[in-house]
Parts: C-alpha cells; structure tokens; sequence
C-alpha cells in the first residue's frame, strides 16, 4: 500500500476511534432527561474504561522507566514496588472520578463547547504521529506511542482547561451579580434533567459547585470583606480552577484511552538500554 494512503488510512481510523468518546457522550446527554440508569451507567462505565486505559498506559510507562534506572531487576524490592495491581487500582479509583465528572458534566456543557471538543479531538488526530515522528530515535521503540500520547494529553489538557475558565469568566450561564451565595444555591440552581436519580443527584453537586465559581468571579470585590462570604469566596475560586481541570483531564484521557495500549506496559520492568535485550525490543506500537 502507498504511503500517502497508509498514513490517510491510519488517521481515518484514529479520528473514528476516537470519535466514540464524543459521540457517546453527545447521544446520552441528548437523551438523559428520558434513559434509565442502565444506560446511564453503561455510558459511565465505557467512559471511565476509557480513561482508565490512559491512565493505567501513563502509570505504567512511568514505573518502568523509575525502576529501569533505580531497582536492581533480580531483587525483591522490584516485586514489591512495582505492583501493577495496586497501580491498576489507584487508576481505577481515579478513573471512576473523572468519568463521574466527565459525565455530569457534559450535562451542562453549551453547543459552542462541544463544538470545541470535537475540535480538540481533530487536533489529537493529526497530532498524535508528528509527535512519535518527532521523538523519532530518541525514545525507544516500546515506549514512542505511548509517550506520544501522554503528551497530546497535556496538549489536549492544557486547550480545554484555558477554554473551560475563559467561559465561566467571560461567558458565565447566568448572572448572580449582588447576589449571596446562599441564595445562589438555594434558589437559583438550574440542574440538567436526568432519567436516573444517581446522574442526576451527581450533576447537582456538580452544578452546584459551578454555581458557587461563577458567583466568586462575578461577586469577588463586593464580598472580600465580608467575613460570611469570603470563605465561600475562596471555595468558588478554587472550585473554578478545580471543576474545569478534572473535567479538562477526563476528557483528554479517554480521547487518549480509547487508543491506548497499557496491556503492553503492564509485564515485568525490562532491562534498562544498557543492559542490552530492552534496546532490541520489537513490539509493535499503536496507532
């Protein structure tokens, strides 16, 4: 096959695969207000697997790399600190979070930033391989792909992160300027419409987190004073930055998930380069 059609194949593929997390997402919150939690959950947990499989792919190539250098690979200590059950644990406890969040989430999420998503997953798209090229020879074969897409996570993290602060702060939803922030979450909250009561009473705390950072931004200079209010003040800045980066990074990894190959990552740590056979490796790298 030419190369030029191998490479429009490969990027064909990598945007379809990827396309499942946007899609699946978009199909259930267009739906919520009627589907059961059985969907709702299934739509959960193809989320969470996603970011799991990032997250578990990062782990790993980490603990490889520390321990290559670090632990002598015929000791005990190897075996006891570079567990990968208790490191796929961890990640599933982090997965479960973030997909929690990613979900209820997209609830609240405006047309002009799922246009946005579906943008960012373009850029990874054609990102993806121009980063493996670039690492070229200097990263050994085993770990190019999987390093490449650590990266486009960052990347990736770092676009929505700015976009998702940049909204609340110049394009907030509503407007509680004058407003106390007991009144905010007492009468003013609009909570997405949720079928299933476990989404739904997630989606409350969500939204009212947001809630809470759009009034400190908005009501910041009127309240510092006011020892009421400055604390919630404080919690609304922080939940800003908070509630926007774990939604950020929840969709970026399962962007990434969906391609990742951790299972690759999970054996016993190779040789380090100097000792020889790790240099040789031959697997085969993902997409």
């Amino acid at each position: 096959m030419p190369r030029a059609s191998f490479i429009s194949y490969a990027i064909i593929m990598r945007l379809l695969t990827m396309s499942i997390v946007w899609l699946a997402l978009l199909v259930w919150v267009l739906n919520a207000y009627r589907v059961g939690c059985v969907t709702s959950i299934a739509v959960l947990l193809l989320i969470t697997a996603a970011v799991f499989v990032a997250g578990s792919e990062r782990s790993h190539m980490h603990s490889r790399a520390l321990f290559n250098e670090t632990v002598r690979h015929d000791g005990r200590l190897l075996r006891l600190v570079y567990n990968g059950l208790l490191i796929n644990l961890r990640d599933l406890a982090v997965a479960v979070l973030l997909g929690v969040v990613l979900v209820t989430s997209a609830l609240t999420l405006a047309p002009r930033q799922w246009s946005l998503l579906f943008v960012d997953l373009l850029l990874l798209t054609l990102l993806i391989p121009r980063i493996a090229r670039l690492l070229g020879t200097e990263v050994r074969p085993p770990f190019r792909y999987a390093m490449a897409r650590q990266w486009a996570v960052w990347i990736s993290l770092l676009l929505l992160w700015i976009e998702g602060m940049m909204s609340l702060l110049f394009y907030p939803p509503t407007d509680y300027t004058g407003m106390r922030w007991q009144e905010v979450v007492t009468y003013n909250l609009v909570v997405p419409d949720a079928a299933c009561g476990i989404i739904e009473t997630a989606a409350t705390v969500f939204v009212s987190g947001q809630a809470i950072a759009i009034w400190a931004v908005q009501n910041g200079a009127r309240v510092a004073n006011d020892p009421t209010q400055s604390v919630m003040l404080w919690v609304g800045y922080a939940t800003l930055v908070g509630f926007t980066f774990l939604t950020a990074l929840a969709y970026s990894r399962a962007l990434i998930g969906v391609m990742g190959r951790p299972w690759e990552l999970w054996g016993k740590a190779a040789p380090s380069a100097q000792g020889g056979p790790a240099a040789a490796d031959g697997s085969t790298p993902g997409l």
